[in-house]
């Protein structure tokens, strides 16, 4: 690993006194709402399993007070800035230039990786590439409001996306899927996207799921800054949930009965799993993401991100079966032909052709 990715001052954040709850938050047990993120102390970080102990004990430092982003704090106690410490290590000379574009927050655990990333657009600390990466999670979720299984060890990250095509067009999930399992392949681990959001991986022939992505988009688009906290808004944004199994994955038993495939942990080409830290691959993945980002899709064409995303598509040519709706009459079977431009799924049965823009999708 690179250490100049953790060499530049600012880019790597460590949310030591956590993120309190929003002050409107609902929970269960009256007047205890969880903590979007608990406290992280910069020994906790040094002794976790986050910190890569290849590298050596990594520097914290205050960063200069920020600037009140709102007059009244009272009225908008939403905006206060969260604290943190920059992360760096040490360096006989000037930093190197890092990889990172945008910062990457660290936190120990939380609801969700994306409700601390909410926390942060909404208080202007989280600039778009910027990430959240937790330890664990004690709400991770995933499509249609299931629930994500989060222990320590594997990765846990948010990732605030551009509001600009494809990530603002339907095409954002399989664009998305398209891109991370391309980023992966360049890491040396070869990965597929199922369609539209799943990370699945292939070994002896069968196929597992190593990850997943739930987008989220909040705000209203077009908004002034002044409409948006009359509002009493944040900014609209739209966030990647990014969940990878590194060391761990649930059993089948903790699996809806209509899965596609089993689950399954992270594995390079020549068959091992991640050795290092979450924080690790995280940090290489990321920046590798917004590299292939701005050199394949940024400016490029309108099918730029089609090119990478059915490259990566899982179970291409083969007969499968979309199922897109609760009846048994709800499923459509034939050969998948790719994607269409909106992000929809090709399906061919003979010479006909039928286009998904949602469902659940398997091998037949």
């Amino acid at each position: 690993m690179n250490d100049s990715l953790f060499r530049q001052n600012g880019c790597l954040r460590l949310l030591h006194e956590g993120i309190p709850p929003a002050p409107d938050s609902v929970w269960p047990a009256p007047g205890v709402p969880p903590l979007p993120a608990e406290p992280f102390s910069p020994a906790a970080l040094t002794a976790s399993a986050f910190w890569p102990q290849e590298l050596p004990s990594p520097v914290f430092s205050s960063p200069h007070p920020a600037p009140d982003p709102d007059p009244d704090p009272e009225e908008h106690p939403s905006q206060k800035p969260y604290p943190f410490l920059n992360i760096s290590l040490p360096s006989g000379g000037t930093p190197e230039k890092t990889g990172l574009a945008a910062p990457l927050y660290l936190c120990g655990s939380a609801t969700s990786s994306m409700d601390v990333a909410r926390s942060l657009i909404a208080a202007d600390q989280l600039p778009v590439w910027g990430s959240v990466l937790a330890l664990q999670q004690s709400s991770g979720r995933g499509q249609l409001g299931r629930s994500w299984v989060s222990p320590q060890g594997n990765v846990y990250a948010a990732l605030r996306l551009p509001l600009c095509p494809p990530f603002s067009e339907t095409a954002a999930a399989p664009a998305m899927g398209g891109l991370l399992a391309e980023a992966l392949a360049g890491l040396g681990f070869p990965t597929h996207m199922k369609w539209p959001n799943d990370l699945l991986q292939k070994h002896d022939g069968v196929w597992r799921k190593v990850g997943g992505i739930l987008l989220e988009e909040r705000g209203a688009r077009g908004l002034g800054k002044t409409s948006q906290r009359a509002q009493r808004g944040a900014p609209a944004s739209l966030v990647a949930g990014i969940g990878l199994n590194l060391h761990s994955c649930p059993p089948d038993a903790l699996l809806r009965a209509q899965r596609a495939v089993s689950a399954g942990c992270l594995t390079s080409e020549n068959g091992f799993l991640w050795a290092g830290s979450p924080l690790t691959l995280w940090a290489r993945l990321v920046s590798r993401l917004f590299i292939c980002y701005v050199e394949q899709i940024h400016g490029k064409e309108d099918g730029a991100w089609r090119e990478i995303a059915e490259r990566r598509l899982a179970f291409a040519g083969q007969t499968v079966i979309v199922i897109d709706g609760p009846g048994d009459n709800d499923c459509q079977r034939g050969v998948l032909e790719g994607l269409d431009r909106s992000g929809g799924l090709r399906l061919r049965n003979g010479t006909d052709f039928t286009l998904f823009h949602s469902g659940s999708l398997q091998l037949a």
